[in-house]
């Protein structure tokens, strides 16, 4: 760190030292952490948390300290809290209004250093993404297995991936969280921030469906849940699932509008497929009982909802990358 940099540091501590002289309330430690990460790196917040527990004005046991830096990345400020430690730290003649930026020296931190490493999280919240989506599709594939085979071990594996899929969900949320909090984002970059949220919600929920289809074949076993002559339609709602989860995760990886277009016929097909189960289980041949009839209702219904969730998946991508909103399709209004 050069030594104009190292000054300008100890100024803001300083500066924070002065509007807190009798430290910082635990009321003000989230909302000043905010504010310090919208205009500082990660880097610099910490050097910061250094020197206002050196001095006293942060708590003196820096695990604390941590906590609250912590506490940031899950829990974003309300504006009424950020209002307030404004208006304290503008009372001591250094204005932290919307436009402020610590001035950039010669040889220290510049924003497009800062920004530059803000793509870089923006570009791991996309991998993790994209690796989510490929968790959902292998949940699926192994919940089809377990049904169609009554292989216990591939139900146990689907209900295993999908709750670490919830764990990966997590993590995205807590990211986009922190890359709300410690920088300003403009325009593209919030577009990306929220949109992942929105895509964690719709992969988790891919996860959690298909993690019902192999809680069923684990609840029947060793039973089979699917009578013999409806196991290669089942399996062909499988395959459909798991191919269009894989082009789901093409478009997280590409944003290709067309390829994403493409998970629309994808999704007619999953329709085409379910219709037929749902014929057979309803039509007049149907002589194995009313309890396979219902286990089989309820798992078309989880391949349809798995598919539909794909689709919304590559639409908010595109939205994501162009900003150009992609409308729903004519039969939107009955999912």
């Amino acid at each position: 760190m050069s030594f104009e940099w190292s000054q300008l540091l100890g100024r803001i501590v300083d500066w924070l030292r002065a509007g807190y002289p009798d430290g910082v309330p635990e009321q003000d430690r989230v909302p000043l952490l905010a504010l310090l990460g919208r205009r500082l790196s990660d880097d610099e917040v910490e050097q910061v948390v250094a020197g206002l527990v050196a001095q006293g004005t942060l708590p003196a046991d820096r695990v604390e300290a941590g906590v609250a830096i912590t506490r940031l990345t899950q829990e974003l400020p309300r504006e009424s809290d950020l209002a307030r430690v404004r208006e304290r730290l503008n009372a001591v003649d250094w204005p932290v209004e919307g436009t402020w930026r610590p001035p950039v020296l010669p040889g220290g931190p510049s924003e497009h250093n800062a920004r530059v490493g803000y793509h870089d999280d923006l570009r791991g919240l996309a991998e993790l993404l994209h690796g989510l989506c490929l968790r959902a599709g292998a949940v699926v594939a192994e919940a089809t297995t377990a049904l169609v085979e009554a292989e216990l071990s591939s139900a146990e594996t689907a209900i295993d991936l999908a709750a670490e899929a919830g764990a990966v969900r997590a993590e995205i949320e807590r990211e986009a969280a922190r890359l709300l909090a410690l920088q300003s984002p403009v325009a593209g970059e919030l577009r990306q921030v929220v949109t992942a949220l929105q895509l964690g919600t719709h992969l988790r929920r891919m996860a959690a469906l298909a993690a019902h289809i192999a809680a069923a074949a684990r609840r029947r076993h060793p039973e089979h849940v699917v009578p013999e002559p409806v196991r290669p339609l089942v399996a062909r709602m499988g395959a459909a699932a798991a191919a269009i989860a894989a082009t789901a995760a093409e478009v997280l990886e590409s944003g290709d509008a067309e390829v994403a277009a493409g998970l629309a016929d994808q999704d007619d097909t999953m329709d085409d497929l379910h219709e037929e189960l749902l014929a057979t289980v309803l039509g007049p041949l149907w002589d194995h009982g009313v309890a396979a009839a219902v286990d089989l209702t309820l798992i078309g219904r989880y391949y349809e909802r798995f598919a539909d969730n794909a689709v919304e998946v590559g639409r908010r991508t595109v939205f994501m990358v162009t900003g150009v909103p992609v409308g729903s399709r004519p039969d939107e209004t009955r999912r």
